[in-house]
């Protein structure tokens, strides 16, 4: 087997993430896309957080974290609350609301989950994963 192209595992992987990101909105059928997802389970995650922490934490510019925060707001899946450490800074938590479409989000994200990925046995799924793990850390060492 030919080493692939710089360009064709581009692809491939851009096909394989698009191609899951399309199957999971399909079946979750909500006006709430995957990043907003993302940053509304790292808020609980987190308990809470300001917006920087957020973008640092899942590599997201200030202007995408920005433009994240205020869908969410705008749904009523978070709000701002004083922080009690330091009453000059606010603090973001997820709602309610929030809290409810995010499981609804993690039901059917596991249920695809199961699905995509059951045709990987376990050894196969952990070494994907340590793979990906490897690769954002290469990524991410290039920023520094």
């Amino acid at each position: 087997m030919d080493k692939p192209k710089f360009h064709e595992l581009v692809n491939m992987v851009e096909q394989v993430h698009n191609g899951s990101i399309i199957r999971f909105t399909e079946r979750f059928n909500k006006k709430v896309g995957i990043s907003l997802i993302v940053v509304l389970s790292e808020i609980r995650k987190l308990g809470s957080c300001q917006a920087s922490e957020l973008a640092k934490a899942l590599g997201y510019s200030k202007s995408s974290m920005s433009a994240i925060m205020k869908k969410l707001f705008a749904a009523h899946y978070i709000e701002q609350k004083m922080d009690l450490h330091d009453r000059r800074k606010n603090v973001i938590i997820i709602t309610d609301e929030g809290n409810a479409i995010l499981d609804e989000a993690e039901v059917i994200g596991q249920e695809y989950y199961e699905t995509m990925y059951s045709v990987l046995t376990e050894d196969e799924l952990m070494q994907y994963i340590e793979i990906q793990k490897k690769l954002l850390n290469q990524i991410q060492s290039f920023k520094k």
